[in-house]
C-alpha cells in the first residue's frame, strides 16, 4: 500500500527524540518495519478512544476540578508494578461481587478513603504517611507490592507539595496549560519537581527520558476534561511491561533468543539494565512508527496514548508472559 506519511509531533519531543537515537544501538529488541506496515493496514479500520477532553470534566467546578486534579496526579505517582514478583499473582481487590485489578483496585481504595475522611490527596498526610497507614488504605486479601517503595515515593510527593498549599491542582496552576512550553510546561515541570515522575535511563551510552507516569498522567488529566493540553500530540506511549508483550504478539518487537527466554521463564530483568531499557526505548520508537504509518491511512487521525490503549486495553489481561521489572517506573 503506498502512504503519504503524516508525522509525529512527538518525534520533536524529548521522550520520542531520545529513544529513536538511542534505538540505533539496541541488540537485543529489533522493530520490524514491515510488520509496522502491515498492522498498520487493518489497524486503521479499528475505532480508537477519543482523544479530546471529556465535556463532563470541562463543565466541573473549580474545586471540584481541583480534588479531581489532586486524585489523578497522586494515584498515579503509586501506579506501578502490582503483580507479586515471587507468585506472579496480580494485586486485587472484591468490591459488590466484581474483582477488581491492579489500578482500578487501588483507585477504588483512594475514593474510599477519601469518604471515610482520611485525606490520602493531602501534602500534609502523605508527607507523614507510613507504611501502617497506607496498608490501612490499601487493604486487600493480599498486601499490595512494594508498600514501603509507594509510601516513599508519596512521602516525596508530599513534601515537595508543601510550598503549593500540599494541593497537586495548586502545583498545576503554577505551571503553563501546556505539556511543553521551554521549560514550563507540565510534562517539563513534573519530571523536574517530583523525583518519583523522573523516569530517565541510559542505554549504550545514550541518556533516554521515558516518563512513563508523567506522561500517563497528563494523558489522564487532559482526556477527562481536568486539564486539556493543546499539544496532546507530543506525549509517546507510556512504557510498562505490557505495550512490549503486545507488540511483540504481533510481531512488531522481535526479542533476541536470549532475552525471549527470560522473559518467557519469567526472569527479572533488573531495572535500568541494557535488556530493560532496550524493551522500553523500542516499545516508544515502534508506536511512533505505528502512529506515522496509521495516521497515513485514517482520515481522523490518531495521538500516541490512543495508540498504547489500544494495545494495553487488549492485551492487558490476557497476554502472558512478559517482562517483570521491580521499578517503581511502571
Amino acid at each position: 500500500m503506498t502512504t503519504t506519511r503524516v508525522r509525529n509531533p512527538a518525534w520533536e519531543a524529548p521522550v520520542l527524540r531520545g529513544c529513536t537515537e538511542a534505538s540505533a544501538w539496541c541488540r537485543e529488541v529489533t522493530i520490524d518495519l514491515g510488520q509496522v506496515e502491515a498492522v498498520a493496514d487493518w489497524m486503521a479500520f479499528e475505532a480508537f478512544p477519543a482523544a479530546a477532553p471529556d465535556p463532563a470534566g470541562l463543565a466541573l467546578g473549580p474545586e471540584e476540578r481541583a480534588d479531581r486534579i489532586d486524585f489523578t496526579l497522586v494515584t498515579t505517582a503509586i501506579n506501578f508494578a502490582y503483580t507479586d514478583f515471587a507468585t506472579g499473582v496480580p494485586w486485587s481487590v472484591e468490591h459488590e461481587g466484581r474483582e477488581l485489578v491492579d489500578a482500578d483496585a487501588m483507585f477504588l481504595r483512594f475514593e474510599q478513603a477519601l469518604a471515610a475522611g482520611v485525606p490520602v490527596t493531602s501534602g500534609e498526610w502523605l508527607a507523614e504517611l507510613t507504611q501502617e497507614r497506607l496498608a490501612e488504605v490499601l487493604h486487600g486479601p493480599r498486601p499490595i507490592p512494594m508498600l514501603a517503595e509507594r509510601v516513599a515515593v508519596l512521602r516525596e510527593v508530599g513534601r515537595t507539595l508543601t510550598p503549593y498549599d500540599g494541593r497537586f491542582s495548586t502545583w498545576v496552576a503554577s505551571c503553563a496549560p501546556r505539556a511543553l512550553a521551554d521549560g514550563d510546561g507540565l510534562l517539563e515541570r513534573i519530571v523536574a519537581d517530583f523525583a518519583a515522575f523522573d523516569d530517565t535511563a541510559s542505554l549504550h551510552g545514550v541518556d533516554v527520558r521515558i516518563d512513563k507516569l508523567a506522561q500517563l498522567g497528563l494523558w489522564t488529566l487532559h482526556r477527562t476534561g481536568l486539564v486539556p493540553l493543546p499539544d496532546v500530540d507530543v506525549l509517546s506511549v507510556f512504557a510498562d511491561y505490557i505495550v512490549p508483550a503486545a507488540l511483540r504478539a504481533m510481531r512488531v518487537l522481535v526479542y533476541a533468543p536470549g532475552l525471549a527466554a527470560a522473559v518467557d521463564g519469567g526472569e527479572l530483568l533488573p531495572a535500568g539494565s541494557a535488556r530493560e531499557v532496550e524493551l522500553r526505548v523500542q516499545t516508544i520508537v515502534a508506536c511512533g512508527l505505528l502512529t506515522d504509518a496509521l495516521n497515513a491511512r485514517r482520515a481522523e487521525p490518531v495521538v500516541g496514548a490512543q495508540v498504547d490503549y489500544r494495545f494495553w486495553s487488549a492485551f492487558h489481561e490476557h497476554i502472558r508472559p512478559h517482562h517483570l521489572t521491580v521499578t517503581t517506573r511502571y
